[in-house]
């Protein structure tokens, strides 16, 4: 059976932007956000994030959705899909890692 994420088009590495590029501040807000649940500053981050991709025309079509859809998506009446979310933080270069609650 093949899932409809693996037919997205592969991000290739040189297209990545560096997490030295990204000021710590917006990676700490995002990290806030996700632990709180908190979509709307979790997309809003995001945004702020894809602005300073050297090639942020491109990013929906690396990410295999229209450039409308994108930005839609991180909208405040966007609801954007899981893998989408985790194919934006993998173009750049942001790790979502699991741990337990202490």
């Amino acid at each position: 059976m093949r899932f409809k994420f693996l037919s997205k088009p592969v991000i290739e590495r040189q297209h990545f932007i560096r997490n030295k590029e990204i000021d710590h501040k917006l990676i700490d807000e995002l990290s806030i956000a996700l632990d709180n649940l908190d979509i709307e500053k979790m997309k809003s981050v995001l945004k702020k994030i894809s602005k300073i991709h050297p090639r942020i025309s491109d990013i929906p079509a690396m990410l295999g959705i229209s450039r409308p859809g994108y930005y839609k998506m991180l909208s405040p009446n966007g609801n954007p899909e899981f893998i989408t979310i985790l194919r934006l933080l993998n173009l750049f270069d942001i790790k979502l890692q699991a741990e337990t609650r202490k």
